[in-house]
């Protein structure tokens, strides 16, 4: 298993009973917070130094501690995303919920933008977040730590083809909409009941084939004096107005 940097996604693992040897370099607030829990669950505790961080866990990424889970140690995404392992069995989990949520990431590369999002996401407790194979960040210690925890609690599913994921979704009941500038105004949109909401990437938005898989486009109306928002801030902003009353 990979080495653990981010003090939110340590937290979280020690939160959900996981197991490991936490790694101490430096001593920090943050440091001596880990060791108080690592110490109240007889976690072992390791004090190294830097030079050993920085081969294992990387010389930029980690703050003074790192945590390596155990093999075979379940942690919270695992559990998360062994319930979905296809749209299909995502569909069949939801019954009768009535205003599910699903976010659909079409080319979002940058890795801190990608960890802002499921911050929100996990904020707005958005059912799924569905990201392609190709043209996407994954899941690595730069997302974990940017998204402060939220990657270990959001369900997130990797899959090959957006356009057939899209099109199993509709065929499940959901309204797909994809988020760009001149689009209908979010407030105008009735955004209750089954949503797909579909961010496009930083620069270039969404691909043709996934755009003409949307049944409305749907924008933020802006007076100020840049382009366009962030990805991760207009995902926030759109989340809101997908959950608010």
């Amino acid at each position: 298993m990979d080495y653990i940097t981010g003090f939110h996604g340590i937290e979280e693992i020690l939160n959900s009973s996981g197991r490991g040897v936490l790694y101490i370099c430096k001593k920090s607030p943050r440091a001596e917070d880990l060791i108080r829990r690592c110490q109240k669950t007889g976690i072992p505790i390791k004090h190294v130094k830097k030079d050993f961080l920085d081969s294992k866990a990387g010389r930029e990424k980690h703050r003074g501690f790192a945590f390596l889970p155990e093999e075979g140690t379940a942690r919270a995404d695992d559990s998360l995303k062994s319930r979905y392992p296809s749209i299909r069995a995502f569909l069949d989990s939801l019954g009768d919920k009535s205003n599910p949520l699903v976010l659909l990431l079409d080319g979002i590369t940058d890795p801190h933008n990608l960890g802002a999002i499921l911050r929100s996401a996990d904020q707005f407790s958005v059912d799924l977040v569905v990201i392609p194979e190709r043209r996407s960040a994954g899941e690595s210690d730069t997302v974990a730590r940017t998204s402060a925890g939220a990657l270990e609690w959001v369900p997130l599913m990797t899959v090959g083809n957006l356009k057939r994921t899209l099109d199993e979704l509709k065929e499940g009941g959901f309204w797909i909409y994809g988020a760009d500038m001149g689009g209908t105004a979010a407030k105008e949109i009735d955004l209750k009941g089954p949503v797909v909401l579909v961010m496009g990437s930083e620069g270039a938005g969404m691909s043709r084939i996934v755009r003409e898989s949307c049944d409305g486009i749907i924008s933020i109306p802006m007076t100020g004096h840049v382009d366009s928002l962030n990805v991760s801030v207009a995902t926030g902003i759109l989340l809101y107005e997908a959950r608010r009353g």
